[in-house]
């Protein structure tokens, strides 16, 4: 039987969605053998569970996931992406420019769209429920409990994708908001569009809220909004160690107090 679509829960004919748009493909640089490598790692209270390691012909910036409707992928996104697109070209080149709130929510759906396409990379490991997916499709509402930052790096590598995920909790009992249908409650992604840095941090767990949890000054945060002017490129520029620091800022929420490590409640 074919599986509902990720944004309107229906059950037409599946379209592949690139991470990295055709479009942006020759404004970044294509390195490596022309082959990607995708890990997935699972853990449960810590204790490694095991690992997934598929190796694919073709540069990271071609890989295509097969979970939206063609009417959604032909339609909205498609809208969404052409609104999108002449801003991201100039952020691109680094070109000085000021991201007023209407490009800042532009921005943020969608890195939002993409890093919820990005969920199903690896089977199982979702963390948006149904219901915020179709709100976001059908209101362009982006979940309260996603953080979105953008910066920039100063390193080679123009693509490049990591995401973790958790099932987590403020109770050692159980977990203070149901799961509604996903493994996961708690998930970040820090990706690379050529010089330009995203991250995204999505926390669904009662009394926790991305904004409060972690303190990112290298990044600029855009939704929810920081500022209403955004000045690009930012003074500030990201290295390797800083961008690992911040891809795996969501294992330091393990150490919080009163934050319990879940594993699989389902």
């Amino acid at each position: 039987m074919r599986t509902a679509c990720i944004f309107c829960d229906g059950h037409g004919k599946k379209s592949k969605e690139h991470i990295w748009p055709v479009w942006m493909h020759k404004h970044l640089k294509v390195n490596g053998d022309g082959n990607h490598t995708s890990e997935a790692h699972t853990y449960e209270n810590k204790k490694h569970l095991g690992s997934e390691k598929t190796e694919r012909q073709g540069d990271l910036t071609t890989k295509k996931l097969r979970v939206v409707c063609q009417q959604c992928n032909s339609g909205w996104m498609s809208f969404l992406e052409s609104s999108v697109k002449p801003i991201m070209i100039r952020m691109l080149a680094l070109e000085a420019m000021v991201l007023k709130p209407v490009e800042q929510e532009l921005l943020a759906r969608w890195f939002t769209m993409k890093a919820i396409v990005g969920e199903y990379a690896s089977k199982g490991l979702n963390s948006t429920p149904t219901v915020d997916r179709v709100a976001f499709k059908n209101n362009n509402t982006i979940p309260a409990y996603f953080a979105v930052y953008i910066g920039t790096h100063n390193e080679e590598a123009d693509s490049a994708w990591l995401r973790s995920s958790n099932t987590l909790s403020r109770s050692p009992a159980a977990l203070s908001l149901p799961l509604e249908g996903v493994s996961r409650n708690t998930q970040s992604i820090a990706f690379i569009c050529g010089a330009l840095f995203i991250y995204v941090f999505a926390v669904r767990v009662e009394g926790l809220m991305p904004v409060d949890i972690l303190k990112l000054p290298q990044l600029t945060r855009i939704f929810p909004m920081q500022s209403n002017i955004v000045i690009w490129p930012p003074k500030n520029t990201l290295t390797s160690i800083d961008m690992g620091r911040i891809a795996y800022a969501l294992d330091d929420m393990l150490n919080l107090e009163n934050v319990k490590y879940g594993g699989d409640l389902t």
